[in-house]
């Protein structure tokens, strides 16, 4: 399987054992004695059956997420031409074959299965594709495999947010955090989750820039942290290792193959993904991240959340456009009863906003 070269999976949609169960079924339904006949041997096993040598690609369905082997129709073509060259008898195409509609959309690596050793070690990859998939999925605001996520109710979902200095995009004002632990909450039976009695909660105001720092354009107010209790101030060179412990707390271990039990939630996940990054935070990478604004677009655009007006215009809602956490907010019929631009705050909303989305009863 070393050798091998890409190609794009438009095409390849054929999964290749059903292509095999497809014809046994044939078989059966029209009493064909494939068992007497001089190319039986490719159907006595499924193992036979590769020795034709078949090219093939790993895919996700976009509809299922399910990892297959896929082969093209065009060989399917091939291996009926070389049973009519080779024997002289025409076998027909048929139409039961598990078709796959490939969710990946980049070059995928081309091997070629002619035994069962290869099969099986290409088919052991199959997990890791399908949770590759899963990921970007999840990070592109696929709502089916988000609603499967809150579904199972054994995950852990954790916003965060950070204030920034609008002078100085190095300093960080404060930050906050939101955790709802849907594993611990589904064992002891409170389901659904009450936001402000099941959320986990935190906010950290950072000491040399407390009072003395201000930004203009989106003034914060590191007091006026209504759902939290009080802040807690702390120098700077402590944040990192606060952060680091708060989601030391909630991962399970990495994995090629299994989800995290950690799915970190944000409005603009990818800005702070990126600021984690650059504070050495380390996330495994099996971790599902979710940006509510692009979750919210993809139910929008898909017409789950219907036609929209915009608030300051009062026109039609344009299919490109995102809302801000406060619109979005604002669309899901929920009012902040607190300020925003608050870290504590926000990530509090953030984490009422996705549960509204995936769980608006």
């Amino acid at each position: 399987m070393s050798d091998f070269h890409l190609v794009n999976p438009q095409g390849w949609e054929c999964d290749l054992q059903s292509v095999y169960s497809a014809y046994m079924g044939y078989f059966q339904l029209h009493s064909v004695p494939w068992y007497d006949r001089t190319w039986g041997q490719f159907f006595e096993t499924f193992e036979q059956f590769l020795g034709f040598s078949w090219p093939v690609i790993t895919v996700t369905d976009t509809w299922t997420g399910h990892a297959h082997i896929v082969t093209r129709m065009t060989s399917i073509g091939a291996f009926l031409k070389m049973i009519k060259t080779r024997f002289g008898e025409t076998l027909p195409h048929v139409d039961n074959i598990l078709i796959i509609k490939p969710f990946e959309t980049s070059q995928r690596h081309l091997r070629n299965v002619n035994d069962w050793p290869t099969y099986k070690k290409l088919h052991s990859t199959l997990p890791a594709v399908a949770l590759a998939s899963f990921k970007a999925r999840v990070r592109s605001g696929d709502s089916k495999a988000i609603r499967e996520l809150w579904a199972k109710r054994d995950k852990t979902f954790l916003a965060i947010d950070f204030e920034w200095s609008e002078r100085n995009d190095r300093s960080c004002l404060e930050w906050g955090y939101a955790a709802l632990r849907c594993g611990h909450l589904e064992a002891v039976g409170a389901w659904p989750p009450i936001p402000d009695t099941n959320y986990r909660k935190g906010h950290y105001i950072i000491s040399e820039y407390v009072d003395k720092v201000f930004n203009k354009i989106s003034p914060t107010v590191p007091w006026q942290v209504q759902l939290f209790g009080e802040s807690q101030v702390i120098p700077k060179t402590k944040l990192p290792r606060i952060i680091q412990s708060v989601l030391s707390s909630l991962v399970s271990p990495d994995s090629e193959t299994i989800a995290n039990n950690l799915v970190l939630v944000g409005h603009g996940i990818k800005a702070v993904l990126q600021r984690l990054e650059e504070m050495k935070i380390k996330l495994p990478h099996n971790v599902l991240t979710v940006d509510i604004s692009l979750f919210e677009h993809a139910m929008f655009t898909s017409g789950e959340r219907g036609p929209m007006h915009d608030p300051k215009t009062g026109k039609f809602r344009s299919s490109g456009s995102t809302l801000s956490l406060g619109g979005l907010l604002h669309s899901l019929g929920v009012e902040p009863s607190c300020a925003m631009h608050n870290s504590g705050n926000d990530a509090f909303m953030t984490l009422v906003a996705f549960q509204k989305m995936v769980h608006p009863e």
